[in-house]
């Protein structure tokens, strides 16, 4: 019983000197969890508007031009236009098809040249360079459609594909909000950040005896490994807490979509624990391989960036 109360004195000791050099550090600290709000409210932010258009199925801008004014093109027109996937803009008077694009008003514009209804000239789609490829696809498909009932005489293709193709699509599919996926993936990434201080740590103590002058009293070397490694272990435990409290109740006053724990929340300590002891395994790795505290530096933040990468995000 006495060794036991022995260990655990010196244990307490050990922890508390770590803790006492980790506060010295205050832009570490300070770092540490202001790098994860950071990386969760750009990124949000970044990811809205893309969010949204998944979400809602932002329609495609369209400038229509009818340069024919015959009757087969005067009909394709007003498919396009009243088309409820299509919102219909009018050029800008002195405006170019390049202006237009650089300004970001159309995702294309739609040519119905002379000669359409003779048959001796086709429709023209001008898209924008930079348009995303799904939108491009949407596009160029509508229109064929829309231009194959005007030219066959069919009064709705659609509802003639319907009988030939059957589209079945997985009900109450949710896409995760950006909140939803950014911030326990930044959380987790920026806990890997914490094998910096520590590995320098490990590196300073090495180098200036003080691990040197702790193993010559009797004190068990797995413990002085052990009262390293604590601390940084339950930092990372709430630094992950506190990042899903900033998720709650701040990010969702500042981002437009909100972030909720699920109906199993306290699933999530299993997870977390084994998250902080990997952190905390990587720091005692990168302190192993590094020789000065500039490659422990260096290693960390590398790995820490190729392993987000591979993680996906």
């Amino acid at each position: 019983m006495g060794d036991i109360k022995l260990i655990l004195r010196q244990l307490k000791e050990l922890i508390k000197k770590e803790m006492l050099i980790l506060l010295r550090d205050r832009q570490t600290i300070l770092l540490l969890f202001l790098m994860p709000v950071a990386l969760i409210l750009f990124l949000s932010l970044a990811m809205e508007g893309v969010w949204t258009d998944r979400l809602t199925g932002r329609k495609i801008q369209l400038v229509v031009e009818n340069e024919s004014k015959l009757p087969k093109a005067n009909l394709l027109e007003g498919k396009i236009k009243s088309n409820k996937m299509i919102q219909h803009v009018e050029r800008p008077q002195g405006m170019d098809n390049d202006q237009i694009f650089a300004d970001g008003r159309v995702h294309a514009v739609v040519t119905i040249p002379k000669g359409f209804d003779e048959g001796g000239k086709p429709v023209e789609i001008y898209f924008d360079p930079v348009i995303d490829a799904s939108y491009k696809i949407a596009t160029r498909s509508l229109i064929t459609s829309l231009t194959v009932e005007v030219v066959m005489g069919i009064e709705n293709l659609d509802a003639v594909v319907a009988g030939l193709v059957v589209e079945k699509t997985r009900p109450n599919k949710e896409f995760p909000s950006p909140l939803q996926q950014n911030v326990p993936a930044y959380t987790i990434f920026a806990m890997f950040f914490i094998a910096i201080p520590m590995s320098i740590g490990f590196l300073k103590e090495k180098k200036d005896g003080t691990l040197q002058r702790l193993f010559t009293y009797p004190v068990n070397t797995n413990l002085v490994i052990l009262g390293k490694i604590i601390p940084y272990y339950l930092i990372n435990i709430f630094q992950f807490i506190l990042m899903l409290l900033v998720g709650v109740y701040i990010m969702s006053h500042i981002i437009s979509f909100s972030f909720h724990l699920g109906e199993h929340p306290w699933h999530m300590l299993p997870v977390t624990m084994v998250v902080a002891a990997a952190t905390t395994s990587f720091g005692v790795l990168v302190a192993a391989l590094a020789r000065t505290p500039e490659q422990s530096s260096t290693l960390a933040a590398t790995g820490a960036i190729l392993m987000g990468v591979f993680g996906g995000i």
